[in-house]
């Protein structure tokens, strides 16, 4: 899904449909039970401030219902974690921040999909 500004004042990596998202989310909240966000969550590929981002975004959605991911390459693939794919994708986070920033009910944590 990503992340951007309404004013356009993100400067790296802007995913502008990612508001359309959250809109209308929060328009349909009073009818959702939970939120399952499969792969690619915040597109932060390495820069913690992008999460920020993201984590604020979200907030109205998940303070109000649980929010569940599953990781995605831009959360998990690097060259030495592990990950299915040798790519560059997470930008060296190698899924790190998605596994300590949304606890999920996992056994392992590593892989969380």
């Amino acid at each position: 899904m990503g992340k951007a500004e309404r004013d356009g004042s993100n400067e790296y990596d802007s995913q502008p449909a990612a508001l359309d998202t959250i809109a209308s989310l929060k328009e349909d909240l009073e009818n959702i039970d939970l939120v399952l966000h499969i792969g690619d969550i915040s597109y932060a590929n390495g820069y913690l401030s992008q999460w920020d981002q993201f984590t604020e975004q979200i907030e109205d959605i998940a303070s109000q219902v649980p929010y569940m991911i599953a990781s995605g390459n831009h959360e998990r693939d690097w060259l030495t974690a592990g990950s299915f794919y040798k790519k560059t994708d997470s930008g060296g986070e190698c899924g790190v921040l998605a596994e300590t920033m949304f606890n999920m009910p996992a056994n392992n944590k590593a892989n969380f999909w």
